[in-house]
């Protein structure tokens, strides 16, 4: 066994153990943010850390991007529930941009066996011999998605790096393109932080029908509709069934 292969081997057993790992320990977290209640608990505590606080925030996210099964929402939130709108909006901003920029490099290092372990091996192969996403306007299909809010963007992480695009401009744009998703989850924390529901429930509804204008716009071009499919499914890993395939075949 030559040693590249070697190293690629160890590579994905120390990334799908530290998955698991970190899943397990996360699992009580992001359940705790997914209610009201438990987002103010969490929220006291954060603050009670004083200047350390943030990283926790920032730990949160770049450990939700990676574990892409988990909602971002909650954690986006909760840092502007503790930090405002712009101040949480950095913090985001900066685990999102540690958090691509591993995933990319791990992905173009280890390799689609990693991958294929998280989203399943079928997808990964739909993404290897998929026309559109080998295609010139595969990168702006793919980040046309990071700018409506409501779509797999953390996800679509894994599927870029699989894609002939430049890493550094991807990284960056994955980044700067969720702006409109991340600076409203900032605004409706700081809101609910300040008692200010009202602005908080307008924010919301207002982007929950903007993200399903635009989804549903979108959804019928080329190409978008076989990006977003590729999400079907995604946490069954390597158990994922053959339907889809058959499905898309017919």
């Amino acid at each position: 066994m030559d040693r590249s292969k070697l190293t690629k081997i160890i590579l994905t057993v120390i990334s799908l153990a530290l998955v698991a790992a970190v899943s397990y320990m996360l699992w009580g977290i992001f359940k705790m943010l997914l209610t009201e209640s438990g987002r103010a608990q969490f929220e006291e505590k954060v603050l009670s850390m004083g200047a350390f606080g943030w990283l926790v925030i920032l730990g949160l996210n770049v450990a939700q991007v990676f574990l892409f099964f988990f909602p971002g929402e909650p954690v986006e939130v909760l840092s502007g529930m503790c930090y405002g709108a712009f101040g949480g909006l950095l913090i985001i901003f900066a685990g999102i941009f540690i958090s691509c920029a591993i995933i990319f490099f791990l992905v173009r290092k280890v390799g689609k066996s990693a991958v294929s372990s998280l989203i399943g091996k079928e997808k990964v192969e739909r993404i290897e011999n998929s026309r559109i996403l080998r295609s010139k306007t595969a990168e702006k299909l793919l980040l046309l998605l990071f700018v409506i809010p409501g779509t797999p963007k953390d996800f679509l992480v894994y599927v870029g790096a699989m894609m002939p695009v430049k890493p550094v401009r991807f990284v960056i744009l994955s980044t700067l393109l969720r702006f409109p998703g991340i600076v409203s989850s900032t605004i409706v924390g700081d809101s609910f932080a300040e008692g200010n529901t009202a602005l908080a429930v307008t924010v919301y509804a207002v982007t929950l029908v903007l993200s399903l204008l635009l989804m549903a716009y979108y959804s019928k071009k080329d190409g978008v509709k076989e990006i977003l499919e590729l999400n079907r499914h995604a946490p069954a890993g390597g158990t994922q069934e053959h339907e889809d395939d058959e499905e898309d075949e017919r």
